[in-house]
């Protein structure tokens, strides 16, 4: 979590909610926030033990998550973001449904929190367990897994700014763990809003994804066909009067900050996935 002061207090009155029954604690890693977000927090549940870790040695969600993991003293970890919103049955779900997986994950709900005209920058949420175009994953925003296995794995492999979450969800099938869909540990997800955020998360994305593919080849990682990756810069040429409309502005900044990162991680990491 970093400067989360604005929507921190929404998740705590989620989690406070939980209808689990068993024994549990939450564990808030700060990645060196600066707007006091965990200096007044206000927690409902005096049965579960809630600690802040300072996590603001090395910036990013991957070290965050690890260093938070690293003080949890359960046989069960469930991550999720300080942004988003959990349902009230959604830590029974995952400690449910990972009696029978290693990992565990739920859907991601776009359609609550979020304001119409930010809904139409991106896809709906699909309710089924995700493909990253190779393997499933489990987003990090909506994960669960067993201690033992996600210390076996390594964790989060820290230099993926924003696919870390993929990358350890392949390693961790790869190497024989299970991956399992928990369909009522639902996540209100909460979309970013801002233009200058938007490109930011898409150009990250579309460089791990050249970063993934450098890593996963030899494991049977597909790349893009060419004729397609030419049809990106096709339509974003041809789309550039989305700019000048709000509802539509967002979902041209998404696609060309993708399409760039892409570019950029193929000469960064000498691939061609375009």
């Amino acid at each position: 979590m970093r400067n989360a002061g604005d929507t921190l207090r929404e998740q705590l009155t989620a989690l406070a909610g939980q209808t689990y029954q068993g024994t549990w604690e939450l564990v808030i890693a700060d990645n060196g926030s600066t707007d006091g977000a965990t200096t007044d927090l206000v927690w409902a549940r005096p049965d579960v033990p809630i600690r802040v870790v300072d996590a603001s040695e090395r910036p990013g969600s991957s070290y965050a998550r690890n260093r938070g993991a690293a003080e949890a003293t359960g046989d069960f970890i469930v991550f999720c973001d300080a942004d988003d919103v959990v349902v009230p049955g959604w830590l029974e779900a995952m400690a449910s449904a990972a009696r029978d997986f290693d990992a565990v994950t739920g859907p991601q709900d776009a359609s609550v929190i979020n304001a119409p005209d930010v809904q139409q920058w991106r896809p709906p949420r699909v309710a089924v367990l995700q493909s990253g175009g190779f393997m499933p994953f489990a987003p990090s925003c909506n994960l669960g897994v067993w201690a033992d296995v996600y210390r076996r794995t390594g964790g989060f492999d820290e230099g993926y700014p924003q696919a870390h979450d993929v990358e350890w969800s392949w390693r961790a099938q790869l190497s024989g763990c299970t991956l399992g869909f928990a369909e009522s540990a639902v996540v209100h997800y909460r979309y970013r809003t801002t233009i200058r955020g938007v490109a930011r998360q898409a150009y990250l994305s579309g460089l791990d994804s050249a970063r993934l593919y450098r890593d996963y080849r030899s494991q049977g990682m597909k790349r893009p066909r060419l004729l397609r990756s030419m049809r990106v810069w096709v339509w974003l040429v041809a789309r550039s009067p989305y700019l000048a409309s709000r509802s539509q502005r967002g979902i041209w900044v998404r696609r060309a900050g993708e399409a760039w990162g892409r570019a950029r991680g193929s000469a960064r990491f000498r691939v061609m996935f375009l």
